[in-house]
């Protein structure tokens, strides 16, 4: 290669190293990453891998819970919660870094070189200083607000539905944990009939036919037992799954099924929506919009008046000028002749009017959920009452006399067993009720934002009758 090449691909080989030095390196996908975090969340006993900050160490599964730490450790462990947190924390500071004045302006002029070299320096200097309307930082801290306002609401969200569906999915697996042990009831029951039925066609005191049909209702009845744990574990896995856990991770559930009736009572209407709007985040997501339409309106009012556009203070340093009297004064005056801004305030205030029209709105979608949520829990639970009073004492009664019966050995045992079947069935079909209502319920925590007054004092109640549920 000749010298005037070399020459040449010297300066394009250096230009190609600069340019491959100041590039960023290459990045994986966005799949890779997201594989890479899945298998670091298996690998840590099925925690997530993204946590929120302080958390520390990531700890494996816990062994055994109650409803109120499955809660916490959900919270403790929601990536989902965990990005939206930080998300409202960058809008938090977003706010603050809004709220300031401008940085004045040091303004040095009029340096003449010639002037420098005859030692007869000229030179001015001025501070100029922006400034700003009245109104307009509050409408651009109001704006972050806005910003501020979505992300807790969002934050807040996530936190209302994750809390509401693990108390919801909590409350089912120990609510089928109850039908279980009725079902096998029935299962025993429809068993006994079925013995006993087999040693009366042994005798000749009934037919085959007879025989069959009481086996296929013993058989029928273990059914109902497998369909139930496969509920039961199905809940259980979507409990641990939205905690953040493995659904096959060895947790065991302590708490007591909410069997026992009446359960605490539901708040009224009025204290329903009103504990609502105090707690759903989309209220104060409307209100926040309210407020920033209203600075945003006040800036543009503000807009149409002449105004000040800086205020500049300045020292000409000149060998004539007599010492201490180079002060300068500067100002400039914005003047709204071409752009009057009338429809930028038309446009604000309409915009203002709809944000008000929106918080009744928000008021109006949340007021109507709880009302729903409501009346289909004040629905199954006077469903639930009614049915109690009608079988309860017919069920008891049923037992009393079956049991009787089969003591004394003086009626038809076979009849005295059916009777004790009927009565363990209608002791599993209430327990279908009750974990209806608690659905129910759940759908009203989701509403209100959290838990319902009446339930926190049920909770110090029956912590001394604690049982435990096995995975």
């Amino acid at each position: 290669m000749s010298r005037r090449r070399l020459g040449a691909a010297i300066p394009v080989t250096l230009l190609c190293a600069a340019l491959s030095g100041c590039s960023s390196p290459p990045r994986p996908a966005a799949s890779d990453r997201a594989i890479a975090l899945y298998r670091e969340g298996r690998v840590s006993a099925g925690a997530p891998a993204l946590r929120r900050e302080g958390a520390g160490p990531r700890a494996g599964a816990p062994r055994a819970m109650t409803v109120d730490d499955a809660v916490a450790w959900a919270r403790g462990h929601s990536a989902e919660l965990a990005a939206q947190s930080a998300r409202a924390g960058a809008a938090a500071a977003q706010v603050d870094a809004e709220d300031h004045l401008e940085n004045p302006e040091l303004r040095i002029s009029n340096i003449e070189l010639e002037r420098i070299i005859e030692r007869e320096p000229r030179v001015s200097t001025a501070l100029r200083f922006p400034v700003n309307r009245p109104g307009e930082v509050d409408a651009k801290v109001a704006a972050a607000r806005v910003d501020e306002a979505k992300a807790l609401a969002d934050a807040r969200e996530i936190e209302i539905a994750l809390e509401a569906d693990v108390r919801s999915l909590f409350d089912e697996v120990l609510l089928l944990d109850a039908e279980i042990a009725a079902a096998d009831a029935v299962a025993e029951a429809r068993r006994s009939l079925a013995t006993w039925m087999k040693g009366q066609l042994a005798a000749s005191r009934t037919t085959a036919i007879d025989e069959a049909m009481t086996e296929l209702t013993a058989v029928d009845a273990e059914q109902d037992g497998v369909d139930l744990r496969a509920q039961r574990s199905a809940a259980l896995a979507a409990l641990l799954a939205r905690m953040g856990l493995d659904p096959a991770a060895p947790v065991r559930l302590i708490g007591a099924p909410k069997t026992a009736w009446p359960p605490p009572e539901l708040p009224t209407e009025d204290a329903a929506v009103e504990l609502a709007l105090k707690r759903r985040p989309e209220i104060e997501l409307a209100a926040a919009q309210g407020d920033a339409a209203d600075a945003a309106l006040h800036a543009e009012r503000g807009a149409r008046w002449p105004w000040l556009s800086f205020v500049e203070i300045g020292y000409d340093f000149r060998p004539e000028s007599v010492l201490g009297l180079g002060w300068t004064l500067g100002l400039g005056i914005d003047l709204p002749v071409f752009d009057t801004h009338r429809a930028a305030v038309v446009a604000a205030d309409a915009a203002r009017r709809a944000e008000q029209r929106a918080l009744g709105a928000a008021v109006e979608r949340v007021t109507r959920e709880v009302r729903t949520s409501l009346a289909e829990a004040q629905a199954v639970r006077a469903l639930v009452t009614e049915l109690r009073s009608r079988m309860t004492p017919a069920a008891e009664h049923a037992g009393a006399e079956a049991q009787r019966a089969l003591d004394g050995h003086n009626v038809d045992v076979g009849r005295a067993l059916e009777v004790d079947e009927r009565r363990v069935r209608l002791e599993l079909r209430l327990l279908r009720f009750v974990r209806r209502y608690w659905t129910a319920v759940g759908e009203l925590r989701h509403a209100v934002g959290g838990r319902l007054p009446a339930e926190a004092g049920a909770q110090a109640g029956v912590t001394g009758s604690r049982s435990e549920a096995q995975p």
